[in-house]
């Protein structure tokens, strides 16, 4: 709040309360003549320190809630109201609020009519602010978030266990023996009692198993069936190797081997790679990448084949991408050790391995060195004879 706004206010006020004495004279006009005359002599005193020693000043005024209100109606109205029933108290100048609202309220006709020109800003200038509004502008941006919660392992133990209780009882006969005893030898009686006991199989898996060099390949079953390349499988590690002597050429060599038991291959991973110049490899159908020194993997992945087309008298390759690269790209490393996991292009039965080799000058290689292991180490079954004991007291 503006204290010094405060002062003036109160003072315009004051100049107002003095001039009604007269009651011929136009209040209104009186009270600004009265205000104009003493302006000179109030602005002196206005200042922050002379307005905190105003009477009822506060820092938190009743008046605070309906600050920035856009109906001054509504708020006229609710003082209005309050000050309908409101009783005087002992300070007199308390009481000028309510008394100068009930005065306007029952008297409107002595309200000053302020006469607004047609002219005047507030009148020719909202024309143009109601034809010029603009809608406020309003963004949502919402977006979805996903939260990954980790999986959370956890081990439980649960132990069963059959309380046993030991009973002892006497079986027999008490005899008496007096004069009269007839003798008898002893007789010896059966009880029957009624067992239950379980027989089961129980089953071993080890934690961490162990893995066996053959990987799942039948012996003897891996061979040449195309081409010029060779293959060689010492467990665990099977290869295939092919050379090209003739420049500009596309050859392709495949190679089978027999899976009994897909289940059992627990690894069959590419691990070593040679491509001068190109090298697609093919399982089971499957173009699975091209090879070439520096070949990007999106390219490498995402090609059809391997090709040795022509245009414009020279030799090109072509992978089925939309572009054409030169056979002898010149690039390096020729060699290449990866880890690359191709136990799903795998099947039960025969399966078929292609070699796609395209070259450029001079002589071209292929190879591509596999190592296979399958799980060797099954679970164990034992049988529980929980029984055996009754069995031998019933004998």
């Amino acid at each position: 709040m503006n204290f010094k706004r405060h002062l003036i206010q109160i003072a315009s006020l004051l100049a107002f309360t003095i001039s009604t004495a007269n009651a011929f004279a136009d209040p209104h006009s009186d009270g600004l003549e009265l205000g104009k005359s003493n302006l000179s002599k109030l602005s002196s005193k206005v200042n922050n320190a002379n307005a905190q020693g105003m009477p009822h000043y506060t820092n938190k005024p009743p008046q605070t809630q309906s600050f920035g209100s856009a109906s001054l109606f509504d708020v006229g109205v609710t003082r209005i109201n309050t000050c309908k029933t409101a009783t005087h108290g002992t300070d007199q100048i308390a009481n000028q609020e309510c008394d100068a609202v009930n005065f306007l309220a029952k008297n409107p006709q002595e309200k000053v009519k302020f006469p607004v020109s047609p002219t005047d800003p507030i009148i020719s200038g909202i024309g143009d602010t109601i034809n010029n509004a603009k809608g406020g502008d309003l963004t949502n941006a919402c977006t979805t978030k996903t939260t990954t919660t980790p999986d959370i392992y956890s081990t439980e133990v649960c132990n069963e266990y059959n309380l046993s209780e030991a009973k002892a009882c006497t079986m027999g006969q008490i005899v008496q023996v007096d004069a009269k005893s007839n003798y008898q030898c002893n007789v010896t009686k059966n009880a029957v009692q009624t067992y239950t006991c379980d027989n089961y199989i129980a089953v071993a898996c080890p934690q961490k198993p162990t893995y066996c060099d053959a990987g799942g390949i039948t012996t003897g079953s891996v061979t040449k069936s195309t081409g010029t390349a060779t293959v060689s499988f010492v467990p665990p590690y099977l290869d295939f190797y092919q050379r090209i002597n003739t420049i500009n050429t596309r050859e392709t060599s495949t190679f089978q081997f027999n899976i009994e038991n897909i289940n059992l291959v627990s690894v069959f991973r590419l691990v070593y790679v040679q491509q001068d110049n190109w090298l697609g490899l093919k399982i089971n159908g499957k173009l699975v990448k091209v090879f070439r020194a520096q070949l990007p993997d999106s390219l490498a992945y995402a090609a059809t084949g391997v090709d040795i087309v022509w245009s414009g008298g020279r030799p090109y390759v072509d992978i089925g991408v939309g572009q054409l690269f030169t056979v002898e790209p010149g690039l390096y490393p020729l060699t290449l050790a990866v880890d690359l996991d191709m136990r799903q292009y795998l099947k039960a039965g025969n399966n078929t391995i292609e070699f796609i080799l395209a070259n450029g000058n001079s002589y071209g290689i292929g190879e591509a060195k596999f190592e296979v292991r399958q799980l060797c180490q099954p679970c164990t079954e034992t049988w529980v004879d929980q029984c055996a004991v009754f069995s031998a007291r019933s004998q």
